[in-house]
């Protein structure tokens, strides 16, 4: 990846982000010694029911409108010190041209709008740069037209969450802020967890989390001293949602740039998924640089023994982006299987990525049902073990690498379940093989539960106590009362799946051979029923485990919902 760029690219489709895109090349060109290509791509539409005479004038009329586009183009570099050049280039995806024109120009910079027009005449909208940003092998630094800035930028805020790509982002940010005499704040966002409200709020987990807070800021110290030494730089570490979080502290803070990463770690590795530099390039307002790990990256300079351990540090098998789950659609359903035998939360990033994903492709796009199959052992007890790893047996686990998983894992438990519970489809979830009782939340949380006679669910509050237990308590209260979910907690060792039954903690136990063939039978079944009808029965039985006057309020709201013309099919 080039630090500095000797090309800059500005797509350009004649609308106000674009011209604040141009602003912005025309102030870095003379720093990096640039040049600049202007492009504008004209989106074509092919029929084949146009007659030959009929293409031939609408070929006359292109060209003749390129002529003038081209003319558009030219006036439009007046002002400009640097070495400027125009194309205009046709093509049925716009973002596929820009791609194309990344490579065959040779630049290291892609400057563009956020919000533009659609049509034959529109190029920059949201979903093209959403896209460009997704696909580029270089950095795209995007801007809206009411972005508040000062260019060259003074101030760089700059994204860190412990990645390979984050440091590239830092690296690079540290060229920039060198040439262009910046100064460089490293954030790192710490996701907040959040409990129910009927949780307390224990003291050592205030204090526990402030301890992180400290940890985070001595590590932003330590990655300035290793890479930001030629540059003013400054640390800070915020709890929020990640987007969120960089797009306050910019704007709150006057910053003039943000840098960060395309792709990331999560959950309290704070990560930065591309869905959060693109949910930052969306609501940022100030101008965002996102920075792609290239394909072939060298090792980035660093001082002979140091090693860096403030975070969780990603394995190798991460860097494999396959994502352990798959999503399937077909006749009003979603069948979301877990491929691979490891814990909810686990070492596993990718698991944690394929989650967040689904959900929210679920949430834009609801099914009438979603049947969640996970293999043998993806809850079971050992995962727990493993998690908890006793940090004296094995010198590569550190307390606090043990203290980050647990919270970890909480954390993707919670808004697994908040997920769920939020989607308008109704879920039906498949387990096999022994369940840690901890872990069981995500199987409780789904609407219809089935599991095989071979399924335990073994408590481990003795063996490895802990608490909150990631809204366990909670659902294991609503559904078998308070006095025998305590019981179940405290003095249950284990619970075969005909007491889970008896229960109602499960809905069907079958062979293990039958689980998938019977959880698509049930939602055949159910997706037999009117969408409004399954969508009703679950925001209710979703709001029947809040208070009543929740309920009583949700119910109505819901009501009034159902009876629009929306749900009349």
């Amino acid at each position: 990846m080039t630090l500095t760029p000797s090309n800059i690219l500005v797509p350009i489709d004649f609308s106000r982000p674009s011209d604040s895109a141009l602003a912005l090349a025309r102030e870095l060109a003379g720093p990096f010694k640039a040049e600049i290509h202007l492009l504008h791509v004209r989106t074509v539409v092919d029929s084949p029911i146009v007659s030959p005479d009929d293409l031939d004038e609408v070929e006359r009329i292109l060209a003749m409108s390129d002529a003038k586009t081209q003319q558009t183009l030219e006036s439009s570099t007046e002002g400009i010190d640097a070495p400027t050049h125009c194309h205009v280039r046709r093509g049925v995806s716009p973002s596929d041209a820009i791609i194309d024109a990344v490579s065959e120009l040779d630049c290291g910079l892609v400057i563009m709008g956020t919000q533009g027009r659609r049509g034959l005449k529109g190029l920059l909208v949201g979903s093209v740069a959403k896209e460009v940003v997704q696909r580029s092998p270089v950095p795209v630094l995007t801007i809206r037209v009411e972005a508040d800035h000062g260019f060259p930028p003074g101030k760089i805020l700059v994204a860190y969450d412990s990645s390979d790509e984050s440091l590239q982002a830092v690296l690079l940010a540290a060229e920039w802020a060198r040439i262009l005499s910046a100064e460089i704040t490293l954030l790192h966002v710490m996701e907040p967890i959040t409990y129910p409200d009927f949780y307390a709020h224990y003291t050592f987990r205030a204090n526990h989390m402030k301890r992180l807070s400290e940890r985070c800021h001595e590590a932003l110290n330590e990655i300035g001293m290793e890479h930001l030494e030629a540059v003013s730089y400054d640390t800070a570490v915020v709890h929020a949602m990640p987007a969120e979080g960089i797009a306050n502290v910019a704007s709150a803070q006057g910053f003039d740039l943000v840098v960060l990463a395309t792709r990331g770690l999560s959950g309290i590795a704070h990560a930065l998924f591309g869905s959060v530099a693109e949910r930052v390039t969306q609501i940022s307002t100030v101008p965002v640089l996102s920075v792609r790990q290239p394909s072939r990256m060298p090792a980035p300079p660093s001082k002979k023994g140091k090693k860096i351990t403030a975070f969780p540090q990603r394995r190798p098998s991460d860097r494999d982006h396959t994502s352990p789950i798959s999503v399937e659609q077909s006749q009003g359903r979603t069948i979301l299987r877990f491929l691979e035998r490891d814990s909810l939360a686990g070492a596993d990033l990718r698991l944690i990525d394929g989650l967040w994903e689904f959900l929210e492709d679920e949430s834009c796009d609801p099914q009438s049902i979603v049947v969640v199959i996970a293999p043998p052992s993806l809850l079971d007890p050992a995962n727990l073990e493993r998690l908890f790893a006793d940090p004296s047996r094995d010198h590569r686990t550190t307390a606090m690498e043990v203290s980050a998983r647990i919270i970890r894992e909480e954390n993707v438990i919670q808004r697994f379940i908040q997920g769920v519970r939020g989607l308008n489809s109704f879920v039906v979830g498949v387990v096999d093989g022994d369940i840690a009782l901890p872990l069981a939340a995500p199987l409780l949380a789904c609407d219809y539960r089935i599991v095989s006679p071979r399924t335990t669910f073994v408590n481990t509050t003795q063996t490895l106590p802990r608490a909150p237990l990631g809204c366990l308590p909670w659902l294991l209260a609503k559904m078998v009362g308070g006095a025998k979910a305590t019981q179940l907690l405290l003095d249950v060792p284990r619970l075969s799946a005909d007491n889970a039954l008896e229960l109602g903690l499960v809905n069907h136990v079958t062979a293990p051979n039958r689980l998938e063939e019977e959880a698509l039978e049930v939602a055949d079944r159910l997706g037999s029923l009117p969408r409004a009808t399954l969508v009703g029965l679950k925001r209710a039985m979703t709001a029947s485990t809040d208070d009543f006057h929740t309920y009583s309020k949700q119910e109505l709201d819901l009501t009034e919902q159902l009876a629009s013309p929306h749900w009349a099919d």
